[in-house]
């Protein structure tokens, strides 16, 4: 009787053990119909260096004043004080440079700095400009002058804000920037002297701010499209100033200075960047049970 039920009994624990076993070996059981995977989706594409290039057309306002050496008006002879001559004129030019900065996101916001350099491009030209003849020898006509500037180099320091939207980022910048100018004022007759009446070259110091739109094609390659406005002030080439070299005559020639000489730019530019690095993986599926 003993080793009728005994057997049994033993051979069904035998056959119970190795069936745990077995399943164990399977891993946990396969989620059922109440269990939810909840991956985070969130990559980061927009952390970390990059560099990249631009290209685009600047328009160049220039305007000031021309005067003789004393750098003031004089009476024309009907009470009224009057300069030379005033110049105020805006032309456009080809645009292009590099650019290299770092940023970071928080969220859905951009925070970074960005350097660019903008290398040399041509002289924009003025009309030609009548001049007063009080400013002439003996009063008598009056020459004709044309204004002349051009950019050698430009360079910026700005910070960066964006908003992030899907692939695409919408910022705003400001910051400092520099330009290496070459300014002059040329005429068609100046009582013998001819060529340039003044010219000099001179790194300008202003500011600039702008806004843009950058989209993304992939974590590392992206493109932009982007406004920015630079002011460089006033500055002023008297004929007693030794760094305004005058062409053809001494640096007290009677129509050597330039008065308040004020450059704006404005600029419209596109431009490729490239993020350097991989993109942030996503943090690991979050497994809820129900």
């Amino acid at each position: 009787m003993f080793k009728r039920v005994a057997i049994p009994m033993a051979a069904a624990a035998v056959l119970l053990t190795t069936g745990m076993a077995g399943a164990a070996d399977l891993g946990p059981p396969p989620l059922r119909g109440s269990e939810v995977v909840a991956p985070d989706y969130h990559v980061d594409k927009w952390s970390g260096v990059y560099i990249g290039g631009h290209v685009g057309a600047q328009f160049v306002h220039n305007s000031g004043f021309h005067s003789d050496a004393t750098g003031t008006t004089r009476d024309n002879g009907a009470g009224r004080q009057v300069w030379d001559y005033q110049y105020d004129y805006m032309n456009a030019r080809m645009n292009y440079g590099l650019h290299l900065g770092i940023q970071r996101l928080f969220g859905n916001f951009v925070l970074g700095a960005e350097f660019s350099f903008d290398g040399p491009m041509a002289k924009i030209n003025s009309p030609w400009y009548n001049g007063e003849p009080v400013f002439t020898v003996g009063g008598v006509g009056g020459n004709v002058y044309q204004q002349r500037i051009g950019m050698n180099w430009q360079g910026s320091l700005v910070g960066r804000a964006g908003w992030v939207h899907h692939k695409s980022m919408f910022y705003v910048l400001g910051g400092v920037a520099a330009a290496s100018m070459t300014a002059c004022s040329v005429l068609d007759n100046c009582n013998g002297y001819t060529g340039h009446v003044v010219k000099y070259t001179a790194t300008r110091w202003g500011w600039v701010i702008g806004a843009g739109i950058e989209h993304k094609f992939n974590h590392n390659w992206s493109i932009r499209a982007e406004y920015r406005y630079a002011n460089y002030g006033s500055r002023t080439c008297l004929a007693t100033d030794n760094s305004c070299a005058i062409n053809g005559g001494p640096l007290n020639d009677r129509n050597a200075s330039d008065i308040n000489n004020r450059v704006e730019t404005h600029t419209v530019r596109v431009g490729v960047s490239y993020l350097f690095g991989a993109p942030v993986l996503p943090v690991a599926p979050v497994i809820a049970r129900y």
